[in-house]
């Protein structure tokens, strides 16, 4: 084996190696993501329960502050906007970007535009959205 296939053979030897060691991480933050939110139920409710504005524990100071979510529904996806304009809110009128990134990878996946291609080319807003092109190395796991 020539030194280059040495070479690309150790890194990608080692690139699954790391996938490997990546994925056990990830199923272990997500096991104590399960449990901080266990517990973190149990103190809210505690604080709650005893009308307690704040406490200092553990180093901390905690409190139970409200956190709200917005959601806008497709159905009413253009009454959403025009309300926006009437607030004045106009440059809070945008297109999430992946949801563009998804709609121009779908397009220049119909057209069988090259992969290398920017996706926005031939579209309507070809010139108007930005591309950074990179090459990234993907994977399938075999045997």
């Amino acid at each position: 084996m020539s030194s280059t296939g040495s070479v690309l053979s150790s890194a990608l030897e080692r690139i699954s190696e790391i996938d490997g060691r990546i994925k056990e991480l990830d199923a272990s933050v997500k096991d104590l993501k399960a449990q901080r939110s266990h517990y973190e139920g149990v103190a809210i409710e505690a604080m709650q329960e005893g009308r307690l504005d704040g406490v200092k524990a553990a180093g901390r100071s905690w409190r139970v502050e409200t956190e709200h979510s917005i959601s806008v529904p497709s159905a009413v996806k253009q009454e959403i906007v025009e309300a926006a304009r009437r607030a004045g809110l106009d440059d809070m009128v945008t297109i999430p970007t992946t949801s563009l990134k998804a709609y121009l990878k779908e397009r220049a996946r119909e057209s069988g535009a090259s992969p290398d291609a920017p996706w926005a080319d031939g579209t309507e807003f070809a010139g108007l959205v930005g591309e950074y092109i990179r090459p990234v190395l993907r994977h399938v796991t075999t045997g």
